[in-house]
Parts: structure tokens; sequence; C-alpha cells
């Protein structure tokens, strides 16, 4: 089968690896043109991997008609904050074509300004017409051990499961394991704090605190899901599930972990704006405590994580003095 990726980051990399193992047909988008050609004629990602090559299944582009033109499955690997944009593009093109797509959205984020989950991102930016079905996977997942084929496993979440088992079949191999729900509101949500956890967790590395304080603040991460859970009526079994604290304890207990390493910088006494710039990948979280730290307040929910992670990257106060509050 033919899939579309939007994306060619470290993430969509990974997914593009999964995709072929498996046999299918890829086609990656970017705006970068050197790296579309890095792609079609070296098959490497050298921003991302040293010692990657793509399958001769990948090829990328940058132009969105000839991604929407190849695959009626279309998933989302952006950061963030640029789906908006490029989903409203999406429907201008698919207004002229007319044409239906499944949309699976693999990235983690809440918007900011509508603070609205990514499927609902994608299901207010494209006319419900053009949109067959919406899904989310996501999980405990680092694109580095996907690359290496290490076993992984994903949340696959939907409101209706129609084509769900096609999806699984696309992904699942003797290295990717995924479970089927139905809570996909739920998963985009609760798998959007664990970056600000991690950001936290690896301030606390930098600052020179160890397992005994790496505990607390999972535990805090936590307690924020259980809040977050209430508010939104999500079901307990996603936060007990790979993409509730499955994703947390990887991403907030990983010395790897973009956002941790972020965090590690920040409490080492590294400038805010020098710490992001040197992590090369984007840092989720920061955009993510935005958006959590307006929603919290907004509903008068109390997530003293995101608070101090707020307040750290965003009103330049004091690292161990906001992270500490957290604990009081």
């Amino acid at each position: 089968m033919k899939v579309s990726v939007l994306g060619t980051g470290s993430f969509a990399s990974a997914i593009a690896q999964i995709l072929t193992d498996n046999n299918n047909d890829v086609l990656l988008w970017t705006n970068d043109l050197k790296q579309i050609n890095e792609i079609n004629t070296r098959h490497t990602n050298q921003q991302y991997y040293d010692n990657f090559k793509f399958s001769n299944k990948v090829s990328a582009t940058s132009n969105l008609n000839e991604l929407l033109e190849y695959s009626e499955l279309i998933i989302i690997a952006l950061p963030s904050k640029i789906i908006s944009d490029v989903t409203k593009k999406i429907n201008k093109i698919l207004k002229q074509t007319k044409s239906k797509k499944v949309f699976l959205n693999m990235s983690k984020g809440i918007d900011y300004k509508n603070l609205t989950t990514i499927s609902e991102i994608i299901e207010n930016n494209i006319d419900n017409i053009y949109i067959k079905k919406t899904y989310t996977m996501t999980g405990p997942t680092f694109a580095k051990e996907i690359i290496e084929r290490k076993i992984s496993k994903f949340s696959l979440a939907g409101k209706d499961l129609d084509d769900a088992t096609l999806i699984k079949s696309l992904f699942e191999n003797e290295y990717i394991l995924i479970d089927v729900t139905n809570d996909i509101k739920g998963i985009e949500i609760i798998s959007s704090i664990k970056n600000i956890v991690a950001l936290a967790s690896g301030i606390l590395d930098g600052l020179g605190y160890q397992n005994n304080t790496h505990a607390l603040i999972i535990t805090e991460g936590i307690k924020e899901m259980m809040k977050l859970a209430l508010f939104y009526n999500i079901d307990t079994n996603t936060i007990l599930s790979v993409s509730g604290i499955g994703d947390l304890v990887l991403t907030a207990s990983s010395t790897t972990s973009r956002n941790y390493i972020t965090g590690k910088k920040v409490g080492e006494g590294q400038k805010i704006d020098a710490a992001i710039e040197t992590t090369k990948t984007v840092v989720e979280g920061v955009e993510c405590a935005k958006a959590m730290y307006k929603l919290s307040k907004k509903h008068k929910i109390e997530l003293p994580i995101t608070n101090a992670i707020y307040n750290i990257f965003f009103k330049n106060k004091e690292p161990k003095k906001e992270i500490l509050k957290i604990f009081k």
C-alpha cells in the first residue's frame, strides 16, 4: 500500500521505516528542498541520524498536491505549531480534487490559540466531506529506538474504529505492537502532559537532584494527568495505558528525551533559547506548557508542574525556586 507522511523529522523517518519494513511505499513531505534531495538521492536523513538509510520504497516531495494524490491515508508527523497552517492548505487542495482522506495524527501537543487537540485541529480546518476518518496514534516510542527496531507499543484511537484494523496491519510487526481504543481525546490530552513533566524532570537533574526527587516529579505528573482526566471525562484506562503512564515514565525518566535534555540544560544554567536551539529537534513540551497553562487558568485546574514550567520558560523565573514549589 502507498502511504503519505507529512514530515521528515526524526519521528517521521521512524514511521517511514516501520511502514517500509511492512512492504509499504512511503512519500514524505517537507518544505526543506535540501532534505528532499538528500532523501531522494542518498536515502539518508543526517540531520537526525548518522548511520541510517531509508528503504528504496521511501521518497520525498515539497508538493502537497502530490502528497495528497499519492495515498488515501495521510499521516501527520509534524511539529504541533505548524499543523493548523498545513491542514488549512490541505483543505484548499481537497476542495479542488473532491477526494476523501483518512487522517492519522502521530504528533503530540495542544493548540495554544484555541486549546484544541490535533485531531480537533484536523476536523476544524478540513471540511467534513473530505475526511473519511480521523485517528491518533501515540505511545512511549522514541524514534531512535524504533529506528533500531526495539520492541515498542502504540495506542491507536478514533471515535469510529472502522479502519483501525487496516492501520494496525500497516504498522504491526515483530517490533511494533498496537492497542486500540475509542478515547481519542483522552490519549491526545494525556500524551501532551508528559512532555511538560519531562522538562521539569530534566531541570531537576540539571540542578543536581537524583532518583528520589525524580520519583516525586513523576508522581506529581500522574496527579496532573488525573486532574485533566476528571475535567475531560477521560477513561481511567487511558491513563493506565502506554499512551498515559507508559509515555510519561519513558519521557520523564530517560536522559535521551529531547524535553528532558532541554530541561537539564536549563537546570544547569544555560539560557532558555540556547537550550532549545542546541537540542536540534522540536521541544514540544515548551509549546504544550503554554497551552496547558492557559487551559488551567481558564478552567481553574491546579497544575503545579505546568505552572512552574510556564514561569521558567515564558516569565524567566528562577528554575530552582519554581521547580521546588511543585512539592510544597
